[in-house]
């Protein structure tokens, strides 16, 4: 790579950083993206940048996709059409920069990629998403004789209860976990939430045991003498700490060990294995049978961290094929259930779950007669 082109790249890396704000792996990625369109110009200076420059370039990428040569490794569309998006990105804005403003003014339209790889890498993917059963059967069959086997159990028992992302469960301090007003404090200047955004979301309604193991493992780290400002989940916990003042909890350098509680809980279950991050699609498809109304739609979505509601349903609470038949063919059910007893249903619905049992008794001596 010839120098001027180098320090254009640094340039543009430059720019990405200081003027945009990225994120350092975002723009780790641009740039191996566009390392690999200067390779492909072999040693054609930028300033002659053409646009059958870059046909060459998307038609290897194309034909990395297409080929699909044995033992070798191709590459992804949504990969290939990334690169695209990056390459138009750094065009745009290489076309204002003193010495380049000659350029062809089209040329970032060069990088645009074919519907049919633009469909493909937008294709829904199906991923596996734990059921709840799944996770409340998990949790059941570990062990808890240990620290660190109590720990493990409340880390699942965790993501299940918040929601939170993996990254930042790592990052969580004591005193972020309010067990009186049953939240998470999420302070992106100490945790590491997505977007560094801070907020403050409740432990979803997904059962007594399920708070109880991380209320007992939050109890049980005060008892062995953690203080606020230590970690939630530390890498060694220890029984015997508040014997030790000297010794200092650590907390886990990246969110690699909560993969493995979980591959090593699961499989020990004979469940299949799931990812941490789609325990939030477990409970955004939970949402959907929790909600009675848009506005706790929203609440639950907002609980999440999206600030659009689309991105809850678009993204986390989509249904399996099984559930989907089973609403359709429940509102054929329906469509066939007198009006009458379509109003007693919606009416038993609205009454509290604590007053239920006087409907039942009602219903009981009615049936009797």
């Amino acid at each position: 790579m010839h120098g001027p082109t180098a320090w254009m790249l640094y340039l543009y890396q430059k720019h990405m950083k200081e003027a945009r704000g990225l994120d350092p792996k975002t723009i780790s990625a641009r740039m191996r993206h566009l390392g690999q369109f200067a390779i492909s110009l072999d040693g054609k200076e930028l300033d002659r940048l053409k646009p059958d420059d870059i046909i060459r370039f998307k038609e290897s990428l194309n034909a990395s996709e297409a080929e699909k040569m044995p033992g070798k490794k191709d590459l992804a569309a949504p990969t290939i059409v990334q690169t695209f998006h990056d390459l138009r990105a750094f065009i745009e804005w290489l076309v204002k920069q003193p010495g380049y403003r000659t350029l062809q003014r089209d040329l970032a339209d060069y990088c645009t990629p074919s519907r049919r790889l633009t469909a493909i890498a937008n294709a829904p993917k199906t991923k596996h998403v734990p059921s709840a059963a799944d996770i409340f059967a998990t949790l059941k069959d570990m062990p808890t004789k240990t620290a660190c086997e109590r720990r493990d159990r409340a880390v699942i028992a965790c993501l299940f209860l918040t929601g939170v992302r993996d990254g930042a469960l790592v990052s969580l301090r004591l005193k972020h976990m309010d067990i009186e007003g049953r939240c998470v404090h999420q302070d992106a200047r100490e945790v590491n939430t997505k977007f560094s955004k801070t907020m403050r979301t409740g432990w979803f309604p997904v059962g007594k045991d399920i708070a109880a193991i991380v209320t007992d493992w939050i109890e049980e780290r005060r008892a062995s003498g953690a203080e606020d400002d230590d970690p939630l989940f530390p890498r060694a916990p220890s029984a015997v700490r508040a014997h030790h003042p000297v010794y200092k909890d650590e907390f886990w350098k990246t969110a690699s060990p909560v993969r493995e509680i979980i591959r090593k809980a699961t499989e020990a279950a004979g469940i299949p294995y799931f990812r941490p991050h789609s325990v939030r699609a477990t409970l955004a498809r939970m949402c959907l049978s929790w909600v009675r109304s848009s506005e706790e739609l929203k609440a639950l979505s907002q609980n999440l961290g999206h600030e659009d509601i689309s991105t809850t349903m678009e993204h986390y609470a989509t249904l399996s094929d099984r559930r989907q038949r089973q609403l359709v063919h429940g509102m054929w059910d329906r469509s066939e259930t007198p009006e009458e007893d379509l109003e007693l249903v919606d009416l038993i619905s609205q009454v509290p779950s604590e007053s239920r049992h006087v409907l039942k008794t009602m219903a009981q001596a009615l049936i009797k007669r």
